[in-house]
């Protein structure tokens, strides 16, 4: 397996645009829709989901379309009696999002709080989270889950982080500085955003968030600025490089771009782009994931990532 996500898949709820009364059913959760767009873009079977279902309609229904996307379902678990977590999105007239959440029921919440969930796992060459995994689980499974990540990165596995930072889900920012903190220093690959960074480390603009983070870590470093320059560290590197994103489009629905830009470049630079290559790559998946109403395109409309023109 090539890589192997982990996070907290949710049944996700689009509002329709032109019948407010109505939503659209999708799989949903930021670790999720990378792994999908991801496995899209690699061919099934090299990417996994590792997380928490429960048994009734909808976790059944959540786990054949994981499936169905050619996602290793190995490393996810069902529970008896457990259902998944809800998410509720709605979106403005430029396209940015609002989301109302029902998750505390969710089954992954307490998944690693038995630290045995986390034995006899598939080999993964690449591990991917986010920040939102490490809010929502218990502090115990959180525990456990870090010390798994930090053996199997001295096994040989890649770590790679969206510091993903959603005030909401933690106790408190000091909570949140202290374990996204944890991870930084962990990972191989950081994909932060620049509103994360702003937000959880309170500093102003692309140069001050790679300044704040360069001290904090060895690891390549991808940051997005929210459609501006892409600002890239090399791992290990005293400095960084800045590569322009092609002409902004006009969204319709903001979900996901982070996602799928995410998935895109992991994908890219597995196939051999450099660094120009990837952005560009991912940028143009993220351009048109924003002109579609959900997380998730259509197959239809699935881009196929190349390197042509890049």
């Amino acid at each position: 397996m090539d890589y192997l996500c982990i996070g907290e898949p949710l049944i996700e709820f689009t509002a329709m645009p032109d019948r407010p009364e109505g939503f659209l059913r999708n799989a949903g959760g930021d670790t999720l829709n990378t792994a999908i767009y991801l496995s899209r873009l690699l061919g099934a079977g090299r990417v996994g989901y590792l997380s928490c279902l429960g048994d009734d309609g909808h976790s059944l229904w959540l786990r054949d379309r994981i499936a169905s996307e050619g996602i290793d379902t190995t490393a996810l678990s069902a529970r008896a009696g457990a259902r998944p977590g809800l998410s509720f999105v709605t979106t403005d007239g430029a396209g940015e999002r609002s989301f109302a959440y029902w998750r505390d029921q969710s089954p992954f919440r307490s998944h690693f709080d038995d630290p045995a969930m986390l034995r006899d796992l598939p080999p993964a060459d690449t591990i991917f989270l986010s920040a939102v995994a490490l809010a929502v689980l218990h502090p115990a499974g959180r525990d456990h889950l870090m010390a798994w990540l930090q053996a199997r990165r001295d096994r040989g596995a890649w770590l790679a982080f969206d510091t993903n930072y959603r005030a909401r889900l933690w106790p408190d920012p000091q909570m949140a500085r202290q374990v996204i903190g944890r991870m930084v220093a962990m990972a191989d690959l950081l994909m932060p955003s620049l509103d994360d960074l702003s937000e959880l480390f309170c500093v102003a603009g692309p140069q001050a968030a790679m300044q704040a983070l360069i001290p904090m870590t060895g690891a390549e470093i991808v940051l997005t600025t929210g459609g501006g320059p892409v600002l890239h560290r090399a791992s290990g590197a005293a400095d960084w490089t800045t590569h322009d994103l092609p002409p902004a489009v006009t969204a319709i629905d903001t979900t996901g771009a982070g996602d799928s830009f995410n998935a895109a470049w992991l994908a890219a630079r597995r196939q051999g782009a450099t660094v120009p290559q990837a952005v560009q790559a991912a940028a143009r998946l993220a351009a048109v994931v924003v002109r579609h109403p959900g997380a998730i395109l259509p197959r239809a409309a699935m881009t196929q990532l190349t390197l042509k023109d890049a």
